[in-house]
């Protein structure tokens, strides 16, 4: 893919990343490292804990939806990273072998005032399984504008 930059955003623009499936090792390795409850590092304790059973950590969901959208290559050689991730919501668990879909959809794209050269790109993901909404949140890049040819 080509590299985006922000002009070539437009508001309302809905952008789908390739689906992820975890399984129950990828959730009991990340939650090891990151988030050591027993309901995403214990199967078995899992069985009697609030969920029922294992479950992702909800910052994992935001960090895979976040790399599927990196891979996507729109923005590799534009971004500048960012400055917030807001309104964070997991109205669902994801239980292990659930396939995840995630769309990205443009807010705002709005040119910097102080640095011509970049603006704001901001963007809602959401995560499903199946047709449950498991993440939600709101992301904001920096992104370079096209240079001048």
């Amino acid at each position: 893919m080509t590299t985006r930059y922000l002009e070539d955003f437009k508001v309302g623009e809905v952008m789908e990343t390739a689906p992820v499936t975890l399984h129950a090792d990828d959730i009991i390795e990340f939650a090891q490292l990151y988030d050591p409850q027993a309901f995403h590092t214990d199967p078995e304790a899992a069985k009697t804990g609030p969920y029922g059973g294992l479950i992702a950590s909800g910052l994992q969901t935001i960090a895979v939806a976040f790399g599927q959208f990196i891979r996507l290559g729109h923005i590799v050689e534009s971004s500048l990273g960012g400055p917030a991730a807001d309104d964070v919501e997991w109205p669902a668990p994801v239980r292990p072998d659930a396939e995840l879909n995630t769309t990205v959809e443009v807010l705002e794209v709005r040119p910097s005032k102080s640095k011509p050269d970049r603006g704001v790109l901001r963007v809602q993901f959401n995560m499903a399984a199946g047709d449950t909404i498991v993440v939600r949140f709101v992301s904001t890049f920096f992104l370079l504008r096209r240079p001048a040819a």
